[in-house]
């Protein structure tokens, strides 16, 4: 495959990564994915580190879609995307490997608005065999303080475009992490319309009881009309017999 410092088309594909964080501590994991659609193919996932433009096969096992790096090490840090043979290019992901000891582990792919997100400040001994948030941390957005926590964990809820930035942590005695850039995408409306919400079964007793009164009121007064009917016609009757029976009545 032919590698390309220039994409013809950015967007056409999606890259992720397991765990969903740009920060690593030495020889750590994670997995890259394509997630591409059917109209590309030959999709592999590249990196611009300290080898210029390396297909996942240099540095990484592949896996259909998928680059795994199973042992990082700090020549693994740089820019990673991915790439179709045409030349189209995904979005791309900034990850460093760090040699010190305290990273914050931020999502790495962009986040909804609306969203809630959680910013995790971790510490790693070089021999310890896992990392641990257990102490007091002070999170910073743009170099700026903006809180602190004693379980080493901060919640940003509903997120929205004035949360991007860059962002990092201080461990109380050992230091800061690098910072890690947290962007925030915008929230797609949903356009279908709602569907109708079913009538309420008291809605629907009193258009039954409605229905009902109408219909009975119609009943009265076609029983009404017929009555005043049939009396005029009786009425028109009884005086044709009286005429006729006058008629009859000698000197009439």
């Amino acid at each position: 495959m032919e590698l390309v410092s220039t994409c013809l088309l950015i967007g056409a594909a999606s890259l992720t990564i397991q765990p969903d964080r740009n920060q690593f501590f030495l020889y750590e994991s994670f997995n890259l994915t394509c997630d591409t659609p059917g109209s590309f193919s030959g999709w592999t996932v590249i990196r611009n580190t300290s080898e210029p433009f390396a297909p996942c096969e240099d540095w990484g096992r592949k896996n259909g879609s998928s680059c795994i790096n199973r042992s990082v090490y700090k020549s693994d840090s740089g820019l990673y995307w991915c790439q179709s043979e045409q030349g189209n290019c995904s979005n791309a992901l900034n990850i460093t490997v760090t040699t010190g000891t305290v990273i914050l582990e931020s999502p790495a792919v962009p986040v909804t608005e609306g969203n809630k997100v959680q910013l995790n400040c971790s510490c790693k001994g070089r021999y310890e065999p896992k990392s641990s948030s257990n102490f007091t941390a002070k999170f910073f957005r743009n170099g700026t303080f903006i809180g602190e926590q004693p379980d080493g964990k901060m919640s940003l809820f509903g997120v929205s475009q004035a949360d991007e930035g860059f962002y990092k942590c201080e461990h109380p005695t050992i230091g800061q992490s690098p910072q890690s850039w947290l962007a925030v995408k915008v929230k797609v409306k949903d356009t279908t319309p709602n569907p109708p919400n079913p009538p309420s079964p008291f809605q629907m007793s009193l258009t039954r009881l409605v229905c009902s009164i109408l219909l009975l009121i119609l009943s009265i007064l076609i029983v009404l009309m017929v009555i005043h009917v049939c009396r005029r016609w009786a009425r028109a009757r009884a005086e044709d017999r009286k005429r006729a029976s006058n008629h009859l009545i000698p000197g009439h």
